[in-house]
């Protein structure tokens, strides 16, 4: 696969240049704007310092040609567990989608999204993306499928978030600011399991949004 770089430093004729370079077999089309800055860069920074420069500039070099083709394996690590965390609560918690809801209804409404759109859109519940589909966690509702007040006011308190299997976290873990007595001592409870202590909920909210994540 042939690409052709072409970079202009100036208005002036005669800093533009044209590099052709052979990628590898299946390069994905997507990267190469990234690829062409990234190398566009590295060829202004030696040419702009000399012949004299080149080898001076050589780790300068060699971090920016690997930074495009080197991943970061932190943010790999980072992304691979959170996917790991989703497809545990997935598996571990039972979900509704938008037109399971709404069969579930007394009255179902002729637009299979309602009345979940509506419940989510004015912060009574919540959802989250798995595998292209929309759904909902089980715990959100009562026994005949109707939102449970209390999960609007966590929802109110935890205030805007990007991401919301965080939220689907939050809820669906052990917290250890919200407990029960047992025999070998107290043991950390799930917000999910203690949605009859809203007192409890909050506290633990707070404490997350101060110095403790839980």
């Amino acid at each position: 696969m042939n690409s052709s770089i072409t970079d202009s430093k100036s208005k002036g004729a005669g800093n533009t240049f044209v590099l052709d370079l052979a990628l590898p077999q299946g390069t994905d089309p997507a990267i190469l704007p990234s690829v062409r800055h990234g190398i566009a860069q590295a060829v202004y920074l030696v040419l702009s310092t000399g012949q004299t420069a080149i080898l001076d500039q050589a780790d300068q070099l060699a971090g920016l040609v690997s930074g495009l083709i080197e991943p970061d394996l932190g943010l790999v690590e980072e992304r691979l567990d959170r996917l790991q965390t989703i497809r545990t609560m997935f598996r571990e918690e039972e979900w509704l989608t938008n037109e399971m809801l709404n069969q579930l209804q007394p009255e179902p409404p002729s637009n299979r999204s309602l009345p979940a759109s509506d419940w989510k859109r004015r912060g009574r519940i919540f959802s989250v993306n798995f595998g292209g589909k929309e759904y909902f966690p089980r715990y959100e509702f009562d026994a005949v499928y109707q939102p449970l007040p209390v999960i609007r006011d966590i929802l109110k308190a935890f205030g805007p978030v990007a991401d919301s299997w965080k939220l689907a976290a939050w809820f669906h873990f052990p917290n250890g600011w919200i407990f029960e007595p047992g025999p070998e001592g107290p043991t950390p409870v799930a917000p999910k399991d203690a949605l009859d202590r809203l007192d409890d909920l909050l506290n633990a909210l707070k404490k997350r949004q101060g110095s403790y994540v839980a």
